[in-house]
């Protein structure tokens, strides 16, 4: 759909929404609308019904009340948007970022959608109709808020969910599988255990406790690094919690170090000179390496979800001895905006 005709019906929406008698409703329904830009729309009370919008642009797009019935919704940027009482039945909201967001009072059962297909025949498309439940695995969900939403059945398996509210939320059969769950306490959500299955819980006491033990070896590194390893040691860090660092360890140079199967989700490595260390099968989801040197790391089955790696550097590291060492990807899912916010040449 051209972009002009989008924003010729956007602006007659926004003058229906100012009650002046002028303009009409949005009306987008079975639209190829991916990667268009809502950001700072006012969208409330649109038709969006079955319509294509992955990868679409909705940060801070007002669409209180409006009819997302069976749309696509892949990997949107749905940051500090407003989705108070919006039909979201039968939505693919998987991989997006919903921080921020308010989704209070949706409804997110399943649905069920005709579409057209070759030889002019109807098929019926059903929506989550299995799971019976939205999903919204590999979401960022960081401070949004369900609260009164019907969630029964949703996957939130992978999710990233902090200081999230779902107060009054319908969470029957909801499955959270694998989801990092910060500032949540999951004895208020009346789901069987096996719901919570590999979840990443806040930090124990045993790890805050630790934190004292992680920033000797933070400052033993940086004695190593800055004296060409003549003096300090190596850093292994390899299966800890960092998460209680916080921001505290992007300020060391971490160069070679060894942070296998580490769980750092959220944390801040942004600007750190990290060439050469090991990542591997690290839980770095949410985490920021905006600017950092990344050249030679190790990602190898490390989980990078909603990382973010704008201006990092992921080229290959020139080594002493001759020859390269190339940024170890393997079986790493990066999305093409994370790989477009990196440089790779």
């Amino acid at each position: 759909m051209p972009r002009e005709e989008i924003e010729r019906i956007i602006r007659a929406h926004e003058l229906y929404l100012s009650h002046s008698g002028k303009g009409s409703r949005a009306v987008l329904t079975s639209r190829h609308l991916a990667g268009v830009d809502f950001s700072n729309r006012a969208l409330a009370e649109a038709e969006f019904i079955g319509s294509d919008l992955c990868g679409a642009n909705l940060r801070f797009a007002n669409l209180i009340g409006a009819n997302l019935y069976c749309c696509e919704m892949r990997n949107v940027d749905a940051r500090y948007a407003n989705f108070t009482h919006a039909d979201m039945r039968g939505v693919t909201l998987n991989g997006s970022n919903l921080s921020h967001a308010r989704l209070d009072h949706v409804d997110f059962r399943a649905g069920r959608l005709m579409k057209s297909v070759a030889g002019g025949k109807e098929a019926v498309i059903d929506r989550n109709g299995s799971a019976n439940g939205v999903d919204l695995s590999y979401c960022s969900l960081s401070c949004a808020t369900f609260e009164g939403a019907d969630l029964n059945g949703a996957d939130f398996t992978g999710a990233i969910i902090t200081a999230t509210k779902f107060k009054g939320a319908r969470l029957a059969g909801a499955t959270f599988k694998g989801a990092i769950l910060s500032d949540m306490d999951i004895s208020e959500i009346p789901l069987p255990p096996s719901a919570f299955a590999e979840c990443v819980l806040p930090p124990s006491a045993e790890a805050i406790a630790a934190k004292p033990h992680l920033m000797f070896r933070l400052n033993a590194h940086q004695r190593w690094v800055e004296s060409d390893a003549r003096m300090g040691s190596c850093a292994v860090f390899d299966g800890e919690d960092l998460r209680p660092l916080a921001t505290a360890i992007g300020k060391f140079k971490l160069t070679a170090i060894s942070a296998r199967k580490v769980i750092a989700a959220g944390v801040d490595f942004s600007c750190t000179e990290l060439q050469g260390a090991n990542f591997e099968g690290a839980d770095l989801r949410g985490a920021s390496f905006e600017g950092a040197d990344l050249r030679g790391v190790k990602f190898a089955g490390a989980r990078l979800h909603h990382a973010k790696f704008i201006g990092a550097d992921m080229r290959p590291l020139a080594l002493k001895t001759g020859g390269t060492l190339p940024c170890d990807l393997t079986g790493v899912e990066l999305s093409a905006e994370q790989r477009a916010e990196a440089i790779f040449a």
